[in-house]
């Protein structure tokens, strides 16, 4: 609880950090998800952390997916598993063709 005295509340969202590993700070969605995104160290590949976290929310919406790539380090609502996309070659559709599956020429 925030006292008179000008404390701060304790339950307050922050947007960026230090530690000893460097400065952590929250980017907006379309920052972190350009594709042409120039890596922060480009000296090899870093090791890739994940971490799945329950915050035991009361709304049901606590799980988090965490990836600590490096000094960066990316979260994601998890909202459980859900049906997957089969990965099939695409149909080809016209009105010469019968619902054929597309072939490589």
């Amino acid at each position: 609880m925030a006292t008179e005295g000008g404390g701060k509340e304790m339950n307050e969202i922050k947007t960026q950090f230090t530690t000893r590993e460097g400065l952590y700070k929250l980017l907006p969605h379309s920052e972190y998800s350009r594709p042409n995104r120039v890596p922060f160290n480009s000296q090899g590949s870093n090791p890739v952390r994940v971490s799945f976290v329950n915050l035991n929310d009361q709304s049901g919406n606590g799980d988090r997916l965490c990836f600590n790539v490096g000094r960066e380090l990316y979260f994601y609502i998890y909202k459980g598993v859900r049906k997957v996309m089969l990965l099939l070659p695409p149909l080809v559709w016209g009105p010469h063709f019968e619902n054929h599956w597309a072939t490589g020429c």
